[in-house]
């Protein structure tokens, strides 16, 4: 089963200097049929203007994690770490017992990010923060694993059975991902247009797949993430 989730339906918040599409209930947003998909709990499609940003606030009990796809995001947090991150950098997150953090756009270009929250297992846990610099070489016509459970062969560690996934596809390329027993995907759109099992997919839409595989086909160059976790019980 696929379901599609046009990016036209999404919640929209614009706050002037930022501008939010939420693909499940955040903020003022709220909508008990649509909290959350299976550990996913966040999915925000963010637009940060110029010399804008979030003030420091905290978090905890969370696992975070945000891809830039355009402009220069500045962090800096309670634990001492402050880093600048462009187009195809992860950072993460996770907030554990309690961090404050700040991000920002220290530059004229408008940041576009996809900021991404994963329940862990437990809660209380250590806090930490980490980042990954990728080339796009890596994600070329290809999937890039770009987090993963502990022990897994992900750069990037969480609290939680949970994967997350990145290509960018030159156009009339084809991928697939299998979608194993007892596991469901989320799909983002990021850039471009595709037809994933056999649904026209443009710019910022996104899809649930449970209990099938998925087939992508770009109908021009793209760029994917990919959310892979356990099946909703």
């Amino acid at each position: 089963m696929t379901e599609h989730i046009p990016f036209s339906s999404l919640y929209k918040a614009d706050h002037g200097w930022l501008q939010s599409n939420f693909h499940f209930s955040f903020a003022e947003y709220r909508d008990p049929n649509n909290i959350s998909f299976g550990p996913l709990r966040v999915m925000n499609d963010d637009r940060i203007q110029g010399y804008t940003g979030f003030d420091t606030h905290p978090h905890r009990d969370m696992e975070i994690i945000t891809y830039v796809i355009q402009g220069q995001l500045t962090h800096q947090d309670s634990m001492g770490h402050k880093e600048t991150l462009g187009r195809g950098c992860v950072q993460y997150l996770s907030a554990g017992t309690g961090i404050t953090h700040s991000e920002k756009n220290d530059d004229e270009e408008e940041i576009h990010l996809i900021q991404t929250w994963i329940l862990p297992k437990a809660n209380a846990l250590e806090p930490q923060y980490g980042s990954v610099a990728f080339d796009q070489e890596q994600r070329h016509n290809k999937w890039l694993h770009i987090v993963g459970p502990k022990d897994s062969d992900a750069p990037i560690n969480i609290y939680q059975d949970a994967s997350m996934y990145v290509c960018e596809l030159d156009s009339g390329t084809k991928l697939t991902f299998d979608t194993q027993s007892g596991r469901q995907l989320f799909v983002k759109l990021m850039e471009g247009s595709a037809t994933i099992n056999n649904i026209t997919c443009t710019q910022g839409d996104a899809l649930k797949v449970l209990d099938e595989p998925l087939h992508i086909q770009s109908d021009e160059a793209s760029h994917i993430l990919l959310v892979e976790m356990e099946k909703s019980q």
